[in-house]
């Protein structure tokens, strides 16, 4: 006698396997979540490479269009210009200065006090620093009737360089100040008034 209930289905008959291995297709995996691509996943680490190198070549581009060193001849002008100006100002700072020397006085000590006088007025306008220490000044040669001195005093803990002349027989003291070159190359020469 056969049973007329309903039949519940059960397990597959054993061998039948799923759905997608009867039709002969290969069950896809679940995408990520955030997957836009149906890539795998080497094909995705090396689209993001070639993405991330663009970029970077895109910013080395733009840095070096917009880099202010990049125009050497408007940096070109600018520096010979300063340079020219730095000159200038040295040629100015070199500039001869004059003064009358005691009769009793020798030369080296006229030229001193000359150059001290001198930079005690630079000390009190506030162009450079205290306290003013003595000038030093030695002779470095002689030339009809006249002594030149190299010389150095030294004001705020800073030593300046001086040249001069002295004439006794016109009790006349010529002296220079003698700054560094604008540029080691370029030289401003001092004016022969303080030279022999």
């Amino acid at each position: 006698m056969a049973d007329d209930s309903p039949s519940t289905p059960g397990p597959p008959p054993a061998g039948t396997g799923d759905l997608s291995a009867r039709s002969g297709r290969q069950a896809r995996p679940a995408r990520a979540p955030g997957a836009y691509l149906r890539l795998p996943i080497w094909q995705r680490f090396l689209l993001a490479s070639v993405i991330a190198v663009v970029l970077l070549v895109a910013m080395v581009i733009y840095v070096d269009h917009n880099n202010t060193n990049s125009n050497p001849s408007l940096n070109e002008a600018a520096e010979v210009r300063a340079n020219r100006e730095a000159e200038t100002l040295v040629r100015q700072d070199q500039a001869p200065h004059t003064a009358r020397a005691a009769a009793h006085l020798s030369a080296a000590a006229a030229i001193g006090q000359a150059i001290r006088g001198w930079m005690q007025a630079q000390v009190s306008a506030g162009a450079i620093d205290g306290p003013l220490k003595a000038a030093r000044c030695r002779a470095t040669g002689t030339s009809n009737g006249r002594t030149a001195f190299g010389c150095t005093i030294t004001a705020g803990g800073v030593s300046y360089p001086f040249l001069g002349v002295v004439e006794p027989s016109a009790r006349g003291v010529t002296y220079c100040k003698r700054d560094p070159p604008p540029t080691p190359s370029d030289r401003v020469p001092v004016s022969p008034r303080c030279r022999l």
